[in-house]
Protein backbone atom coordinates (compact mmCIF):
# COMPACT_ATOMS: atom_id res chain seq x y z
CA UNK A 1 0.00 0.00 0.00
CA UNK A 2 1.44 3.36 -1.01
CA UNK A 3 1.74 6.34 1.30
CA UNK A 4 -0.80 8.16 -0.87
CA UNK A 5 -3.33 5.38 -0.35
CA UNK A 6 -2.69 5.57 3.39
CA UNK A 7 -3.30 9.32 3.39
CA UNK A 8 -6.55 8.78 1.48
CA UNK A 9 -7.61 6.11 3.94
CA UNK A 10 -6.75 8.29 6.92
CA UNK A 11 -8.67 11.17 5.42
CA UNK A 12 -11.73 8.97 4.85
CA UNK A 13 -11.47 7.55 8.37
CA UNK A 14 -11.31 11.00 9.96
CA UNK A 15 -14.15 12.26 7.76
CA UNK A 16 -16.36 9.34 8.75
CA UNK A 17 -15.50 9.80 12.43
CA UNK A 18 -16.47 13.47 12.34
CA UNK A 19 -19.66 12.76 10.35
CA UNK A 20 -20.91 9.95 12.56
CA UNK A 21 -19.58 11.50 15.75
CA UNK A 22 -21.42 14.77 15.10
CA UNK A 23 -24.62 12.88 14.32
CA UNK A 24 -24.36 10.82 17.52
CA UNK A 25 -23.61 13.87 19.68
CA UNK A 26 -26.48 15.79 18.06
CA UNK A 27 -28.89 12.96 18.83
CA UNK A 28 -27.76 12.86 22.49
CA UNK A 29 -27.83 16.67 22.72
CA UNK A 30 -31.41 16.84 21.46
CA UNK A 31 -32.60 13.98 23.68
CA UNK A 32 -30.98 15.48 26.76
CA UNK A 33 -32.44 18.94 26.12
CA UNK A 34 -35.88 17.53 25.32
CA UNK A 35 -36.49 16.23 28.86
CA UNK A 36 -36.45 19.52 30.77
CA UNK A 37 -38.30 21.29 27.96
CA UNK A 38 -41.09 18.69 28.10
CA UNK A 39 -41.43 19.10 31.86
CA UNK A 40 -41.46 22.91 31.77
CA UNK A 41 -43.92 22.89 28.86
CA UNK A 42 -46.45 21.25 31.22
CA UNK A 43 -46.60 24.39 33.38
CA UNK A 44 -49.51 26.41 31.89
CA UNK A 45 -48.28 29.99 32.54
CA UNK A 46 -44.93 29.39 30.84
CA UNK A 47 -45.83 26.62 28.40
CA UNK A 48 -46.14 28.86 25.32
CA UNK A 49 -42.85 30.74 25.72
CA UNK A 50 -41.08 27.51 26.66
CA UNK A 51 -42.31 25.85 23.45
CA UNK A 52 -40.97 28.82 21.51
CA UNK A 53 -37.58 28.59 23.23
CA UNK A 54 -37.57 24.83 22.66
CA UNK A 55 -38.18 25.33 18.95
CA UNK A 56 -35.44 27.96 18.70
CA UNK A 57 -33.04 25.72 20.62
CA UNK A 58 -33.72 22.75 18.35
CA UNK A 59 -33.28 24.88 15.22
CA UNK A 60 -29.95 26.26 16.45
CA UNK A 61 -28.67 22.83 17.48
CA UNK A 62 -29.71 21.25 14.17
CA UNK A 63 -28.10 24.08 12.20
CA UNK A 64 -24.88 23.85 14.21
CA UNK A 65 -24.45 20.14 13.62
CA UNK A 66 -25.40 20.52 9.96
CA UNK A 67 -22.65 23.14 9.65
CA UNK A 68 -20.14 20.78 11.29
CA UNK A 69 -21.04 18.07 8.79
CA UNK A 70 -20.93 20.54 5.88
CA UNK A 71 -17.46 21.82 6.84
CA UNK A 72 -16.28 18.23 7.28
CA UNK A 73 -17.55 17.40 3.79
CA UNK A 74 -15.82 20.45 2.36
CA UNK A 75 -12.53 19.59 4.07
CA UNK A 76 -12.79 16.03 2.74
CA UNK A 77 -13.25 17.32 -0.81
CA UNK A 78 -10.28 19.67 -0.48
CA UNK A 79 -8.06 16.91 0.91
CA UNK A 80 -9.12 14.45 -1.79
CA UNK A 81 -8.50 17.08 -4.48
CA UNK A 82 -5.07 17.84 -3.05
CA UNK A 83 -4.21 14.15 -2.94
CA UNK A 84 -5.42 13.71 -6.53
CA UNK A 85 -3.22 16.64 -7.60
CA UNK A 86 -0.29 14.99 -5.83
CA UNK A 87 -0.64 11.92 -8.05
CA UNK A 88 -0.94 14.00 -11.24
CA UNK A 89 1.87 16.48 -10.60
CA UNK A 90 4.93 15.81 -12.78
CA UNK A 91 8.10 15.16 -10.80
CA UNK A 92 6.16 15.47 -7.57
CA UNK A 93 8.05 14.29 -4.50
CA UNK A 94 6.70 11.10 -2.98
CA UNK A 95 4.57 11.48 0.12
CA UNK A 96 7.30 9.84 2.19
CA UNK A 97 9.78 12.45 0.96
CA UNK A 98 7.43 15.22 2.03
CA UNK A 99 6.89 13.74 5.49
CA UNK A 100 10.63 13.17 5.97
CA UNK A 101 11.33 16.88 5.43
CA UNK A 102 8.83 18.06 8.06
Amino acid sequence: MSNLQRWRGLSALIGDAVEHGATAVERIHMATARRPFQIIELIPPIAAPTKLVHGVHDAIVTNTYNQIRWVNSLVQKVVQTALAEETQAPNAPQTSEISDKT
